[in-house]
């Protein structure tokens, strides 16, 4: 298919990058033409995203809960790199790459709790929860060798409401500069969720660019048409967004006359979009909050991670139970059905791209917070000038 490029260069466009056949994308998402559909099916273009994106964003690798105690830690890898998060001695949680300085062996899998000290498998390097080398075998004879120069890599790390998030940029910004507000948002409908406790972990490898599942969780456009139960489980009168500079907020409230759990009137149904792959929902019916997190897992592909954090109801502990079959077995089945059609149809000849469809007061039930987050992309690519 021959694509029409424009070659006229508006105050937001740079030429020959974000036009396609119909018309180019613009900062006003009433007049813009969405994302070309290379964006998610060119290679060279998610090779970018992971040097300018997910090297050198704020990424959720966990949860407090996960770190409570010293000698606590956690594993994850961010685009391609294995590192973790541990807690020291002295109560602090410290971010390292999860490589030994020896030879370059893993360190940990998965999490856990440390006794002594983190010890290679390879050749049992020891490195205290500090990070700092303790003992290194055989090395007495070996000329100048400093266990000083060993120490573990250091990475940037935050802790937003109860959530934990590592940056592998050494020149990160601080968390709060672009999540300013976001830990607000947290206290403000789920006060304590630094004390929630992780209730189930998910896993799903999907047919779909990770730009697809995070489009799909930015609007609430498709909810009425592609999840025919979970519309009926919030007030499709209501509903609101917030839009902090790298964070957006969903706000809306579930039906007491829902029949598949006890609620309350006006009980919160809450979303969250973080930049660049975490997308999170609290639903009505009990405390919860469900983290999922998309990583690029090779062309047209991702690995979606679930996880479920929340306190059991001694009134209503059915809710819990409720609410996990809901999101496993139909929400996010659901959801994966969709994007895994889109990413098809992004892939076909007979499809470019489309416009937004965005109302006036940016509501949460358009497609705002989807251009929003492709503005993101194209800033983060310097696609967008």
């Amino acid at each position: 298919m021959q694509i029409a490029v424009r070659t006229l260069v508006t105050e937001d466009v740079m030429a020959n990058e974000i036009a396609g056949e119909r018309g180019a994308f613009t900062s006003q998402a009433q007049q813009s033409w969405m994302l070309p559909s290379r964006y998610y099916t060119d290679a060279d273009i998610q090779e970018r995203e992971v040097e300018a994106i997910f090297k050198c964003s704020w990424v959720k690798v966990g949860h407090v809960c996960d770190i409570k105690e010293p000698g606590d830690y956690l594993t994850e890898t961010i685009a391609g790199q294995p590192v973790m998060a541990v807690r020291g001695r002295d109560g602090e949680v410290r971010a390292f790459y999860n490589v030994c300085q020896h030879r370059g062996h893993v360190l940990l899998k998965g999490r856990g709790k440390l006794k002594m000290g983190i010890t290679c498998p390879y050749h049992a390097w020891l490195y205290d929860f500090e990070g700092t080398l303790k003992n290194a075998r055989l090395t007495d004879d070996v000329p100048d060798f400093d266990t000083s120069l060993f120490g573990l890599k250091p990475l940037p790390l935050a802790i937003s409401g109860g959530l934990v998030f590592v940056n592998l940029s050494p020149a990160a910004e601080p968390f709060e500069i672009g999540y300013e507000g976001f830990d607000a948002t947290i206290g403000e409908h789920l006060d304590g969720m630094e004390n929630y406790t992780r209730i189930a972990s998910l896993e799903y490898d999907i047919a779909a660019d990770w730009k697809v599942v995070v489009d799909n969780f930015s609007e609430g456009y498709h909810i009425p048409v592609a999840h025919p139960q979970l519309s009926t489980l919030y007030n499709t009168a209501q509903g609101s967004a917030v839009h902090g500079e790298l964070f957006s907020h969903f706000r809306n409230s579930g039906h007491a006359a829902y029949q598949g759990m006890q609620l309350d009137e006006n009980e919160p149904y809450l979303g969250w979009t973080l930049w660049p792959n975490l997308c999170m929902l609290s639903l009505p019916g009990s405390k919860n909050l469900i983290a999922l997190r998309m990583d690029p897992a090779g062309m047209g592909r991702c690995h979606e991670r679930v996880d479920v954090y929340g306190e059991v109801d001694p009134d209503r502990p059915e809710n819990v139970e409720e609410l996990l079959k809901l999101f496993a077995e139909i929400f996010n089945q659901e959801d994966i059905a969709l994007v895994e059609s889109v990413q098809r149809g992004l892939s076909s000849d007979g499809y470019d791209h489309g416009r937004y469809i965005v109302d006036r007061a940016d509501s949460w039930f358009s497609e705002s917070g989807l251009h929003k987050f492709h503005t993101r992309v194209l800033h983060a690519l310097g696609d967008l000038a």
